[in-house]
């Protein structure tokens, strides 16, 4: 009988058949088949209301923003990850400096700009669009960032838009003249989503553009970006697809990215910030904001330099962050935090001497490195202007001592109990807390903090603004105010712009941002010095010796500064970004493995 032979040719048929159905499942595809699109997808903090430039203010959304629409200049990849300026809608620029210091730019446009519906760009758009985002009857949200420009206060207070000092002599030439030389006028101005030439029949959700990208999808929860067919340097190598997931809940965006269905996270949970910083070598990405305690000096104890001054150096800004426990924030050393732009060129190194004979000797000490590029005003002014590079808390405690008892308090005897107020979170809980241990520690004073909603805190700094009216009103006045003046109030200080000057000009004795009523002739003629000059670096300097004013005289104390992370897969290159989280994504690139 043949039936094993005739069994093994069945069993061999049958594993051929099913070897076949297996093969069937994984077909592969064709060698002519187009690649799928390089799609990058972005976990972002906050949700978009509108694509509208000059409407938008939601948390993260510059970063969609600058995509979308580009103005006269343009921000590139400098090649450390750090964004550098670069012509965008106008291919060139002068300037010119009148004997007054007034300076005045002409651009050029690019031949042949043009929206993404092909309706073309010309000067012409760049007056109305800045003379409609001036008009105080628009209320447009940035149009602060068009205040250096001549005209921009009388605008203000006559509602006149043509009296902002921007014209158009022709199709592609658009020229400005400021009020002064405006050391930030290029990057926040003129490289600005919020300033762009936007006509006002767009729509607000980012289909019609004028950068390298138009909205395919717009929602509360996903925008979608793709490459506009009409921009004038299109990339061969960007991302054909950008996907903008908003408003997600950060653990599990966090977690989407560990699966590697998010190549970036701009917005880290706790677990993953305390893995970054346990390496000890990892520092927060910079952002435009300080926290910091605000004194009234109207009134006493506060109104004299020397108590002040004892509050400060009694402060262990290190400790009081180490307290609040977030790995994002850095010790304050000063006013200005990390990411704010010094304009001045760096100093030329020196030329390098011949290589010595002998061999170095290995005991000797390591140079250190800067904390930070040089173009930031914190690392400048830690290494060579206000702060030096190590505090010695136990000398800065003795000389507090020494100044409260000169004042009339030794040892905190006699010092009145007074209050400290802060707007309720944890965060501001904590520092508060440990503050006040401190005082308590050091100088031997009581006070007492209290937490308010925003709506009580804001009543408060607007009482003691009040302070100041009734100072100047011979009158008096018989109203009285709607809450008692604060004493101490801790609080953020945020400019509209990345700029020392602006963030310093918070404390003018004219401004109604000076909320402590501080006064000083020096620390406001060094401002104006420092809007008048015509050079960075003499700019820089008169803007470094403000804030040494503001150090010494201490209408405020700056405890910490905010900052940021992200995250963005292991697999991919070419990311650069801005401080206050801005990141650009068109060079962003899949590492090839020798890259890798």
């Amino acid at each position: 009988m043949k039936y094993p032979t005739i069994l093994f040719a069945l069993l061999l048929a049958l594993t051929l058949l099913l070897s076949a159905c297996g093969a069937q499942e994984e077909p592969q595809p064709p060698e002519d088949a187009e690649p799928e699109p390089f799609t990058l997808s972005v976990s972002l903090p906050g949700q978009a209301d509108t694509l509208d430039p000059l409407r938008s203010t939601a948390q993260g959304t510059e970063t969609i923003l600058h995509h979308l629409f580009e103005n006269l200049m343009r921000w590139e990849d400098g090649g450390d990850g750090w964004a550098v300026l670069a012509p965008g809608q106008a291919e060139s620029y002068t300037v010119e400096t009148d004997y007054a210091g007034n300076a005045t730019y002409t651009f050029t446009l690019r031949e042949g700009l043009q929206w993404s519906d092909g309706r073309p760009i010309a000067a012409g758009d760049f007056v109305s669009a800045w003379q409609r985002i001036a008009d105080p009857a628009n209320d447009v949200p940035h149009r602060a960032l068009l205040s250096p420009i001549a005209g921009y206060g009388q605008v203000q207070e006559t509602g006149d838009a043509s009296l902002l000092a921007v014209s158009a002599p022709d199709r592609r030439t658009f020229v400005v003249s400021l009020e002064g030389s405006c050391a930030w006028f290029l990057e926040e101005v003129c490289a600005s989503p919020y300033t762009v030439p936007r006509p006002t029949d767009l729509p607000s959700d980012g289909s019609v553009t004028n950068g390298p990208y138009t909205a395919v999808q717009f929602g509360r929860a996903q925008v979608v970006l793709e490459p506009s067919e009409t921009y004038h340097s299109p990339s061969r190598t960007a991302p054909e697809k950008l996907v903008f997931f908003t408003g997600g809940d950060v653990e599990d965006e966090y977690l989407k990215f560990q699966g590697g269905s998010r190549d970036l996270v701009l917005d880290l949970p706790a677990s993953a910030l305390q893995e970054l910083s346990a390496g000890g070598t990892w520092l927060p990405e910079p952002v435009t904001s300080v926290y910091g305690v605000l004194f009234n000096t109207r009134q006493a104890p506060f109104d004299d330099p020397s108590v002040r001054l004892a509050f400060r150096l009694a402060v262990d800004t290190a400790a009081v962050t180490e307290a609040i426990g977030d790995p994002r924030l850095r010790a304050a050393s000063g006013v200005v935090p990390y990411g704010v732009t010094d304009y001045g060129a760096p100093a030329p190194e020196e030329p390098e001497e011949e290589a010595p004979s002998t061999l170095p000797d290995p005991s000797a000490p390591v140079e250190p490195e800067l904390p930070a590029p040089y173009w930031d005003f914190r690392a400048h002014s830690l290494e060579l202007v206000t702060v030096p590079g190590e505090q010695d808390y136990t000398a800065d405690c003795l000389q507090a001592r020494t100044l409260l008892s000169q004042a009339g308090y030794p040892n905190g005897s006699g010092f009145p109990a007074v209050e400290y107020i802060y707007v309720r979170s944890d965060a501001a809980q904590a520092a508060a807390n440990a503050l006040c241990a401190l005082w308590r520690r050091e100088l031997g004073v009581t006070v007492t903090a209290r937490g308010l909603s925003q709506e009580d805190f804001d009543a408060r700094l607007a009482a003691a603004q009040a302070q100041d009216t009734e100072a100047e009103d011979a009158s008096g006045s018989e109203e009285e105010p709607s809450a008692e003046p604060f004493t101490l109030a801790a609080r953020d200080f945020t400019p509209s712009c990345n700029d020392a000057g602006v963030l310093l000009d918070f404390w003018r004795s004219t401004r109604e941002t000076n909320l402590s009523g501080y006064r000083s002739d020096a620390f406001d003629i060094l401002l104006d010095a420092a809007r008048a000059a015509e050079s960075p670096e003499v700019r820089d300097a008169y803007l470094h010796d403000a804030e040494a004013i503001l150090l010494q005289e201490v209408p405020v104390v700056p405890v910490y500064y905010h900052g940021g992370a992200f995250q963005l897969s292991d697999r991919l290159s070419g990311l650069y970004r801005l401080p206050d989280g801005v990141y650009f994504l068109g060079n962003v690139r899949e590492e090839s493995p020798s890259e890798g």
